[in-house]
């Protein structure tokens, strides 16, 4: 008898496990299905259901509903999105011939030598946003006859996002024009399938999507990685430089800045040094791509607090033949004693704008990570200077060289412009967590062999 129950046991025990391993391949064949057409759910939220959506909408909000969009893979990297309406005066929009060789997180070639690079590296472009713009006047844009005219006539624009968050969750947004500002009149969410983003990711990195999948689907922290810069670049000169910091300065707010201020959680700061004087909470960006009150977001300003220097280098990446610079802000925490540091490099100094200090929104700006692009870009502008070729490197990095968490800190990166008045002056912002506010402004006073030639600038 007893060995009867033993079996059973055994038995049952075996058909637990069988079943386990059924329902772990469906699920996995569920989760990767690498069909060359899908058709996903669009998700929207109501004014009332996200009261901290920063975007301007417009009047005709909600009204032009579409909850179904088929994703068509049309050569390796190419696709098509059709976004179907859900109402009889909606109407159908195509999006068509997108590469999304230059959406996927991937790393430059000159950084896949080192593994910690290489991990950082994609784990930080798959956390950063990139909202890539397609003019209504687009080839890539298709409004198919239907509806009640208005697509047709009001259409300005359709913006394709790889949010900041885990791999799949991405975004689109529909503008329109009202007053003379475009205005989105409707933000869908949907996930991109991940079965086409591994075909994606293997295609474009050369890589196993298997290696990094749990860190880009799970928001993995490699928060202690080594970054061997030595291996990203050689020094071919070295300048110690002047960086003031102009703590007093009131803090600006233009553009996406002025938009967000109603997501910050503390007292906003009258002057930059004001952020470093009492502990600073945002509203968290959480699943499928939102903000949100109800989960702040904590902040380690204390790093930032003191500047202690600045360093300039003339470098080269490895492989590399231009000429590039870089920009080293040293800093104390004003809590710990901590000292820590900032690096910018791979910068084309004739490619940054020329912008009057009021209008520090017309600079470049860009999120820490190893060959990012800017937080927001046309489409024509990511597909002839695609991420994999671009020169951008930026880091926070601890006393012994190991990676820092930017997002736990509270920075998403830099944005710089040349001075309108004095070719010698650099002005740099530090962009908060999610772009929420401006940090704090420096003003650096740079070689004058360096500065580049006006023809190359566009001043603003």
């Amino acid at each position: 008898m007893p060995t009867m129950t033993v079996k059973r046991r055994l038995f049952v025990l075996l058909r637990v496990l069988i079943l386990m391993a059924i329902g772990g391949a469906i699920w996995f064949q569920v989760r990767y299905h690498d069909a060359p057409t899908q058709s996903v759910a669009l998700t929207t939220f109501s004014d009332a259901e996200y009261p901290e959506d920063p975007e301007e909408r417009s009047a005709v909000f909600g009204t032009y509903p579409h909850r179904r969009l088929v994703i068509q893979k049309t050569s390796e990297t190419q696709f098509r999105f059709v976004i179907e309406p859900a109402s009889d005066h909606a109407t159908r929009i195509e999006i068509v011939d997108v590469d999304l060789a230059h959406f996927v997180a991937a790393v430059p070639p000159w950084v896949k030598a080192d593994p910690d690079l290489t991990k950082v590296g994609l784990i930080d472009r798959e956390w950063n946003r990139q909202q890539v713009r397609f003019p209504r006047t687009s080839l890539h844009v298709l409004v198919r006859e239907g509806g009640d005219g208005f697509e047709q006539r009001a259409l300005s624009r359709v913006d394709l996002a790889r949010n900041c968050l885990n791999a799949g969750l991405w975004e689109l947004l529909l503008f329109t024009t009202e007053d003379g500002k475009e205005r989105v009149y409707e933000h869908l969410w949907f996930t991109f399938p991940l079965g086409l983003y591994k075909q994606l990711f293997e295609q474009v990195n050369g890589l196993s999507y298997w290696s990094y999948w749990w860190s880009l689907e799970h928001w993995v922290d490699p928060s202690g990685t080594p970054i061997r810069v030595d291996l990203l670049r050689t020094v071919e000169q070295e300048w110690p430089i002047q960086a003031t910091a102009r703590w007093d300065e009131s803090v600006a707010a233009q553009g996406e800045q002025a938009y967000k201020r109603k997501n910050i959680l503390t007292p906003v700061a009258a002057a930059y040094r004001d952020w470093y004087r009492q502990p600073v909470r945002f509203a968290s960006f959480i699943p499928p791509g939102r903000y949100s009150h109800a989960h702040p977001r904590e902040t380690q300003l204390h790093y930032l607090a003191e500047l202690t220097g600045a360093i300039l280098r003339q470098v080269k990446l490895i492989g590399g033949s231009q000429s590039l610079f870089e920009i080293e802000l040293a800093f104390r925490s004003n809590k710990t004693g901590e000292s820590t540091r900032l690096v910018f490099g791979g910068l084309d100094m004739a490619a940054i704008p020329v912008a009057l200090s009021e209008r520090y929104d017309h600079g470049w700006q860009v999120p820490l990570g190893i060959g990012n692009p800017s937080f927001f870009e046309p489409y024509d502008t990511v597909a002839a200077s695609p991420p994999t070729q671009r020169t951008f490197y930026g880091f926070h990095l601890d006393p012994q060289n190991r990676w820092l968490d930017h997002h736990a800190i509270g920075v998403d990166g830099p944005l710089i412009h040349w001075d309108v008045g004095d070719p010698s002056l650099l002005h740099l912002y530090l962009l908060s967590y999610e772009r929420h506010a401006l940090l704090n402004h420096f003003v650096i006073t740079c070689p004058p062999d360096i500065c580049p030639g006006r023809e190359h600038d566009s001043i603003r």
